[in-house]
């Protein structure tokens, strides 16, 4: 069966339904301080480490749901094909993804006397199901909705918050870091689980070519540095300099027929780095509001100002185009002539036609003090519930979610793993752990998703492009635009709640 938001005050009235969601479900935390200790750096959780043994964390009690059908409206591949949308498997094949997804699916059915089914959408921020709200019909029990998109539909009046159902959403199958970005003064609007995939295969790393770093580098062992807190985004510009070569001898560097040490769109590279070193474009106050939160971080401010001016007057990165969104310098990497690209978790499990080893580690930290490795989330999908969710099917939805999503941690996630392990990478058991860092590092920056446009885009063509340090201005320049933004969002939400 082929089974798919005077403001302050405004706040300070919603506090009382925010804690009682809190308890309910997951805490949000105030904005913490920088990975270094310096203020502002951004809210970031602590790392979801999986347990050692199954015994740890015990699955699920198992309950008969007596023949309930739980639906799931999910994205098309051709509606979403920068992402692993794959959630259900028709039948075994012999592939270990697909068959890893099928068997879960059948143990979660066959334990709990349910059925999993998947209803399909080429709509990536929900409208199938907005319409279907809107209408009273009820044709999903949880929905798949692009993340750039999850203001818009919640500020349409169509979902549930996910504080309506008996789920807790601290199992390390439940991303901690999505629950806290997608909680908006007390509503849940958005989860991620498990059970995607989408999350997974859009997560930031950094994969290298493991033959060429041994020729330029002997004797490096990134893997170990990584255990070891040393990989640093210093680190990294230190041995993609070592793997600047000019090929062709005519002493200019040409990204048609040299080598180089960096490659990347200017996107997916600051990205990932600024990420990295614990920096959102948009965060949580201390008053929990949401804010641009760049210009009041001299933190955040540093950090930018620093990627800028390592990529000043050197060849040790290019994006092969001066596009932002990148996509000439793939064939750099995938030529031999680059040590270095920052992709997708998706992207390096399609590299299987490469004639090199390769190797993934997670994106660097900006400095060895950081207290974790930060692996950005971005461009891919959460979970949303509509609001004709109810009566018994808030129970039926909470408990085969939550099976669903804890089979998977345990049985398709892995399998996921090994699938982008199959590429031609160096060590897979190092590269395995790596993996387990770059998905245990969860962060997510509503900067990059919902108002990227005024924030990332922003930074992206003014700033990193042209290599051009003028935060402060930028920042001047379309600091009125985004509170506007986040202002009427905020007040959105707050009459949401009455």
């Amino acid at each position: 069966m082929k089974k798919r938001f005077c403001l302050m005050l405004a706040v300070l009235l919603a506090a009382g339904a925010f804690a009682s969601c809190a308890a309910r479900n997951t805490e949000t935390p105030d904005a913490g301080v920088s990975p270094q200790g310096t203020a502002d750096a951004g809210t970031v959780p602590e790392p979801e480490t999986a347990p050692e043994t199954e015994e740890e964390i015990p699955a699920p009690p198992v309950e008969d749901m007596k023949g309930a059908v739980l639906t799931i409206m999910n994205m098309t591949p051709s509606a979403f094909n920068w992402a692993n949308t794959q959630i259900f498997a028709a039948e075994m094949n012999g592939e270990i993804l697909n068959d890893a997804l099928y068997a879960r699916e059948q143990k979660v059915e066959e334990l709990y006397n349910c059925s999993i089914e998947e209803r399909e959408t080429t709509d990536r921020g929900g409208g199938d199901m907005s319409a279907a709200v809107k209408s009273g019909d009820h044709v999903c029990d949880t929905c798949m909705v692009f993340d750039a998109s999850i203001s818009g539909i919640l500020t349409q009046g169509v979902l549930l918050p996910w504080g309506e159902l008996d789920l807790d959403l601290t199992t390390p199958w439940w991303d901690s870091a999505a629950t806290e970005q997608y909680n908006f003064y007390g509503i849940q609007a958005a989860v991620s689980g498990a059970f995607s995939l989408y999350n997974y295969s859009t997560r930031h790393c950094y994969v290298f070519n493991s033959d060429m770093l041994e020729s330029v580098a002997p004797g490096t062992d990134l893997y170990n540095e990584v255990r070891e807190g040393t990989w640093t985004v210093d680190r990294l510009y230190e041995l993609g300099a070592a793997g600047v070569l000019d090929l062709n001898g005519d002493g200019a560097m040409d990204k048609n027929n040299d080598q180089w040490g960096i490659v990347s769109s200017v996107t997916r590279h600051y990205s990932a780095l600024l990420a990295g070193a614990g920096v959102k474009y948009i965060d949580r106050g201390e008053d929990g509001v949401l804010a641009f939160a760049i210009p009041g971080s001299e933190y955040a401010q540093n950090v930018i100002s620093k990627l800028v001016q390592l990529n000043v007057g050197n060849d040790i990165y290019t994006s092969g185009t001066n596009d932002i969104g990148g996509g000439a310098e793939s064939p750099i990497f995938y030529e031999g002539r680059a040590l270095f690209i920052a992709a997708y978790v998706g992207e390096a499990a399609r590299m299987r036609d490469i004639e090199f080893n390769i190797g993934i580690v997670p994106p660097p930290k900006f400095e060895e003090s950081q207290a974790q490795y930060y692996s950005l989330v971005e461009g891919g999908a959460q979970s949303v519930l509509p609001k004709t969710l109810s009566g018994d099917d808030l129970h039926k939805t909470a408990v085969l979610l939550d099976a669903f999503a804890y089979y998977s941690w345990r049985e398709s996630v892995p399998a996921y793993i090994d699938l982008v392990l199959m590429t031609k990478v160096a060590r897979n058991e190092d590269s395995s752990e790596m993996l387990g860092i770059v998905f245990d590092s969860s962060f997510y920056d509503l900067g990059t998703g919902i108002w990227s446009s005024d924030t990332k885009n922003q930074f992206t063509a003014n700033i990193f492009l042209p290599k051009s340090d003028t935060v402060a201005s930028l920042c001047a320049k379309i600091q009125k635009v985004i509170n506007k933004q986040l202002d009427r969002f905020t007040k959105s939400v707050l009459e949401m709640q009455g």
